[in-house]
């Protein structure tokens, strides 16, 4: 059985997941990407990663994704000549491994000889507790969703002028992937020191750190090896405040500038930049 790589192909508005065979050749990844995005064949191409080109349309026949892609890589694959060339961004998002039941039973018996050790960071609720967060992160998923902005915002709420929360929201339009940042003070987001980060995916991910719950594309990691159930009433809170900010101001407002902070207060509805 073979193993797959789960592409993210994104070309102008159009974003495609794929599952590629990591045994393929680059030039017949090529073949399938320019069919799904309706692209004609060229004599030139090629891939290219940062600033380096690791694969042409002379060694592509030679080189198989699985020498050359790692997980979370970004290349672009750059195909044409004169006026009409194309730039599409390739994602390496997952890993798939194809296990048939025979494996998979093996598998499972040794689990069951095998201490298992959970990772440091991982947190485990119980059903109740995971209602309590998971709802909230779902809520504050949607928001973001339905706002239009792009890069780096740092926010400061108030309440009643005493300092409440430090916050910074991120939102990468390749990934498409947004963070939310959380602080103690306004010193550790200048240090950008984060105390707390929550991160949305668009699509499920396997990850091994810190709390994820019902939402397998939602991520909360703490700065510590630990998350304590008086971390998460935190964090009810601060996301509440948030929202509740994000749904009071206006996207002129809230998207006004990358270089300054904007401040916020929760008592009185107040908006101000500093």
């Amino acid at each position: 059985m073979t193993n797959k790589y789960r592409l993210k192909i994104i070309y102008k508005d159009t974003k495609l997941t794929l599952d590629i065979e990591e045994n393929i050749t680059f030039d017949e990844l090529s073949s399938i990407i320019n069919e799904k995005l309706m692209l004609s064949d060229s004599r030139a191409y090629k891939y290219q990663k940062d600033d380096d080109i690791i694969v042409t349309r002379k060694n592509s026949k030679n080189n198989k994704l699985a020498d050359l892609l790692e997980l979370d890589q970004k290349l672009v694959y750059i195909i044409g000549t004169g006026n009409n060339v194309y730039s599409i961004n390739i994602i390496v998002w997952d890993y798939i491994i194809e296990a048939d039941k025979k494996i998979l039973e093996k598998f499972n018996q040794m689990l069951k000889n095998v201490k298992q050790v959970r990772p440091e960071q991982v947190y485990y609720l119980n059903s109740s507790q995971r209602k309590f967060i998971d709802g909230l992160l779902a809520d504050c998923y949607e928001m973001l969703k339905e706002m239009s902005f792009s890069g780096i915002y740092n926010y400061r709420l108030f309440k009643n002028g005493a300092d409440f929360l430090t916050t910074k929201v991120i939102y990468y339009i390749l990934d498409d992937k947004y963070e939310i940042h959380l602080y103690n003070n306004n010193d550790d987001l200048k240090e950008d020191n984060t105390e707390y980060l929550i991160t949305f995916y668009d699509t499920n991910r396997a990850y091994f750190k810190g709390y994820q719950g019902v939402n397998r594309n939602i991520f909360i990691l703490h700065k510590d090896k630990t998350i304590k159930q008086n971390d998460f009433e935190y964090l009810y809170h601060a996301l509440n405040r948030i929202i509740h900010m994000f749904k009071d101001g206006d996207e002129d407002t809230l998207f006004e500038s990358h270089e300054t902070c904007l401040c916020y207060d929760i008592a009185t509805n107040e908006f101000w930049t500093e």
